[in-house]
């Protein structure tokens, strides 16, 4: 019989999944820097979005995620995630707002 035991890492994901906001305002500066530039995308492959785990339905993204990805729908932005696939697969968080949304 296998039981997978909680890692800290597992505990701190499960934390972090009920309270997004340290994701999203890191976001949300890369999103005013792309803005600033007068772009009306921002990409990004931290907090899991590039590991692969969101190689999936968005049913199941891991928590965190979810949260970032409703958050940012919440506040009015187009929140997706792309891939590409060639030798290996890359993934990522893809945010568009104004006319591209």
């Amino acid at each position: 019989m296998t039981t997978e035991r909680l890692t800290a890492a597992m505990a701190e994901n499960i934390t972090r999944s009920k309270d997004p906001a340290f994701a999203v305002d890191t976001i949300l500066k890369g999103i005013r820097a792309a803005a600033v530039n007068g772009k009306r995308e921002y990409i990004t492959r931290e907090y899991g979005f590039g590991d692969g785990s969101c190689y999936t339905a968005e049913d199941n993204y891991p928590a965190l995620c979810k949260a970032i990805l409703k958050e940012l729908r919440d506040l009015g932005y187009k929140a997706d995630i792309g891939s590409s696939c060639g030798q290996f697969v890359d993934v990522w968080l893809y945010v568009r707002w104004g006319e591209q949304a």
